[in-house]
């Protein structure tokens, strides 16, 4: 595996990063402190000085963001730490904030503070080939870092770490865990079955928080959620040949508001931004690209090329659309359970790898991409598995694919040197044929 680099050419968030990883096991409240301190800064500077280059639903999203992730951590009694595609909107009816491994993790990546908690899980057990996310959530849990909060809730959309990280974390801290087990079938019995299971979740809520939940409130969310979803499908078309100026952080970003925080009126208008958006935003003469996965936001072999640049964008990807897609609802918001586990068992990430394929297909079609992209993430045997699938199914619809093997949470975990090189003969076939074919961004394939 590669290694970090000596004390020569670090940087000063490299230094934090060390320092943070020095203080964990012994000093975990000083180690929280120094994080709480850059997290709560970097939720600041998004809100009060945004990034200006960025879109206004981008820079929307990135305080979002950043302000429910600092206000989370910091009042653990009113927080719950789910699983990436577990709805939330049962907890934001309770007033409690849902935060993921994924949030915690790659905040803690790019604060340059993974490296001591990855370390501390592998010592305690974890396996090395274990997801980097979820070795940085449970490294920070055992060092006491993160602090517990009172509910654990998770599903089996998608990943195959969540029961052992899950149940780990419910024994360390004593506290409640709640698995939501989803069906691979999509249809009407099986979002009922998951449905009512998510009101036992709603029940064990109230009991751990000690309030009620509000089941207008709660209709009122599932119907935002809704409302939400449409906007967002509304919104893909209008990505296609245009500049997006995004870049990989903001994929992220965008990919765990539109999971932690659907059903609130901040996504609502985050979407409808978007829309506004993409339908003002100048032509873009660059290459568009599909997204599959999660993003090595600090990877600069990738970051280079696609973020904010005229020479490729990333124009959509599959776990920011992997419920928009899947046409008009069978429940309405009047049957909020029902509805939430409609989502989960027709999100693109359940059941075979071809759904996901297929959802991936129409993204790509929709915004007339010039290829796709499949980052296996360090660990993840979902992706792992699925790469295959997603890359014969998508070259046979004549997009080319290029798969890249690294590591989202952990920056020491990838092959720079080799990932540049294939990264860039990609992106030369792509204006090879863009150029062959006689093809513009704007031109009807």
């Amino acid at each position: 595996m590669p290694t970090r680099g000596d004390a020569q050419g670090r940087t000063p968030m490299d230094l934090y990063g060390d320092f943070v990883s020095a203080s964990a096991q012994q000093h975990p409240a000083l180690a929280r402190g120094a994080l709480d301190f850059g997290f709560g800064f970097t939720a600041w500077r998004t809100t009060r000085l945004p990034n200006r280059d960025q879109l206004p639903s981008a820079q929307a999203a990135s305080a979002l963001f950043f302000n429910n992730l600092v206000r989370a951590l910091a009042d653990p009694q009113n927080e719950a730490i789910t699983s990436i595609f577990l709805p939330t909107e049962v907890f934001q009816a309770l007033g409690v904030r849902a935060v993921t491994a994924e949030a915690i993790s790659g905040t803690c990546a790019g604060a340059h503070s993974e490296e001591g908690f990855m370390s501390d899980a592998e010592g305690r057990g974890i396996p090395e080939t274990f997801c980097s996310y979820h070795k940085v959530l449970l490294g920070a849990a055992f060092t006491g870092v993160l602090r517990p909060p009172r509910m654990l809730a998770s599903c089996s959309v998608a990943c195959d770490a969540n029961n052992l990280t899950f149940k780990t974390l419910s024994r360390l801290w004593d506290v409640p865990h709640f698995y939501v087990d989803v069906p691979y079938e999509p249809t009407r019995d099986a979002a009922v079955y998951v449905g009512d299971q998510l009101r036992q979740m709603g029940g064990l809520a109230q009991e751990v928080y000690g309030r009620r939940l509000s089941e207008p409130d709660l209709t009122l969310r599932v119907a935002r959620s809704q409302r939400t979803l449409a906007l967002l499908a509304k919104s893909l078309p209008l990505r296609r040949g245009r500049y997006l100026a995004g870049d990989l952080t903001l994929e992220l970003m965008e990919v765990l508001d539109v999971h932690l925080s659907l059903g609130t009126t901040e996504v609502e208008n985050i979407a409808q931004q978007m829309v506004d958006d993409f339908a003002a935003a100048a032509p873009y003469e660059g290459l568009n690209l599909v997204w599959v996965h999660t993003s090595p936001f600090f990877f600069g072999p990738l970051t280079t090329h696609m973020d904010r640049s005229r020479e490729a964008q990333v124009v959509a990807s599959d776990m920011f659309y992997d419920t928009a897609l899947a046409g008009d609802p069978w429940f309405g918001p009047g049957q909020p359970y029902e509805a939430m586990g409609e989502r989960l068992v027709r999100n693109c990430l359940n059941g075979p790898a071809d759904r996901r394929a297929a959802c991936v297909r129409q993204l790509a079609d929709q915004t007339h991409a010039d290829g796709v992209v499949v980052f296996c993430h360090w660990g993840c045997k979902q992706i792992a598995g699925a790469s295959h699938i997603i890359r014969k199914s998508l070259e046979a619809a004549g997009y080319p694919v290029l798969v890249i093997d690294g590591d989202g949470a952990h920056r020491s975990n990838n092959m720079a040197g080799q990932v540049s090189t294939r990264l860039e003969a990609f992106l030369e076939l792509l204006r090879f044929r863009r150029e062959e074919n006689h093809v513009t961004p704007n031109r009807d394939r």
